[in-house]
């Protein structure tokens, strides 16, 4: 008799509770067409304002890449150029040979140079190079040479300008001067880049 009420109050204690929360598989209603209508309405709001930003920043882009603009080069070359033979013993009372010059605008500016110097006639000369413009030199360096072994000499700085000038890579070679011919620059490049000092 207990184990049959046992039985009956567990069976009515299931029953009430599926009663009041629903069977496992039973489902939550469908949102309403209302409800869908406003999140879709939420949505294009969003895809507005993220569409308005992406634009904004594509303006701010723009603009930088506007204030960037392309960078400025100068460049001249020039091939087979005479190098003046010099007796002197300082090099500051060289004749020198213009191989390769640039006429710059007022700015600050990165210049690289170089050059193949020989001279056929002498077994053995000594070459001085310069990077100049008319208020001073920027860079400046020496090789040496034999007949048959030109010399390859590289140079590079930075210059500001208060006004337009003319950068020009300079070269003079050991004498004596008196010997028929004279060195000669196989190849020489000069070139300048625009640049702001940091």
């Amino acid at each position: 008799m207990s184990r049959i009420a046992y039985r009956t109050i567990v069976s009515s204690a299931i029953v009430g509770a599926a009663l009041c929360t629903g069977s496992p598989g039973a489902q939550a209603a469908p949102p309403s067409v209302a409800a869908l209508a406003a999140q879709v309405t939420a949505l294009r709001a969003k895809v507005t304002t993220l569409t308005a930003q992406m634009a904004t920043l594509q303006d701010a882009v723009t603009a930088l890449q506007g204030m960037a603009g392309a960078v400025q080069v100068w460049q001249n070359a020039s091939v087979a150029r005479s190098v003046q033979r010099n007796d002197a013993t300082n090099v500051s009372d060289w004749t020198l040979s213009t191989l390769a010059s640039l006429s710059l605008p007022a700015g600050t500016y990165f210049l690289e140079a170089k050059t193949s110097i020989q001279d056929p006639e002498l077994s053995a000369s000594t070459f001085y190079c310069f990077l100049a413009h008319s208020a001073a030199f920027i860079d400046d360096s020496v090789d040496n040479s034999t007949q048959d072994e030109p010399a390859t000499i590289a140079l590079q700085g930075v210059v500001t300008l208060s006004s337009p000038e003319t950068v020009s890579l300079k070269c003079g070679a050991t004498g004596p001067a008196a010997t028929p011919g004279s060195a000669e620059s196989f190849v020489s490049r000069l070139v300048a880049i625009k640049a702001t000092l940091q």
